[in-house]
């Protein structure tokens, strides 16, 4: 799992440091700007998410990690920054599986404790903290692609014998088709009997 300054920690935390005293935590304090615009501080991230994946794409168990700054404004607490996750995948042509690393920019509002939302499922503050998770698993959500591919140039898998084709061609022949098309062949040879009588 992922290490900050050389010392390792669990899942799912973030870590801050605060003097000499180190706060472990998805959810981060933020009793000290909450209610005092313009004021702000900085938060290292190093979080693993579970769970966020789609067909072909999945977030790896490495942590996310990166920094954002808590900015208190009037309607509650900004976050902004930039972070890095590591995204599994699998080529939606061969299938092979392989990894690539993904930036993605923070920037999303946490509403104060009795203000009125911009949105109904707005981020929000909970009585002193804020809880990072769910921003993360919607910023690296949005990252995962529908159909993965490992390079522009892969060939796939041969859709009779199954061969990646990457690796080579296969011995299945040029004139063999989908069995799935044999109603139309037979409806396309009966039109050309048809046709020639």
């Amino acid at each position: 799992m992922g290490a900050l300054g050389g010392r390792s920690h669990a899942p799912n935390q973030i870590v801050r440091q605060v003097g000499m005293l180190r706060v472990q935590s998805m959810k981060i304090s933020v009793a000290q700007i909450l209610g005092r615009p313009g004021t702000q501080k900085e938060v290292p991230i190093a979080a693993s998410l579970e769970g966020v994946q789609g067909a072909l794409a999945r977030i790896s168990e490495d942590p996310v990690t990166g920094t954002v700054k808590l900015e208190a404004v009037v309607e509650g607490i900004l976050v902004t920054g930039r972070a890095e996750a590591t995204i599994e995948l699998e080529c939606a042509r061969c299938l092979k599986k392989f990894d690539t690393r993904v930036a993605s920019e923070v920037c999303d509002l946490f509403v104060a404790p009795g203000a009125d939302a911009p949105e109904e499922d707005a981020y929000r503050i909970d009585g002193l903290e804020i809880d990072l998770e769910p921003l993360l698993r919607d910023v690296f959500g949005l990252e995962l692609p529908l159909n993965p591919v490992c390079s522009k140039e892969c060939k796939g898998l041969c859709a009779h014998c199954g061969t990646d084709l990457n690796s080579g061609p296969c011995d299945c022949s040029d004139e063999e088709t989908d069995p799935r098309w044999a109603p139309l062949e037979e409806l396309k040879v009966k039109l050309e009997n048809e046709r020639i009588s």
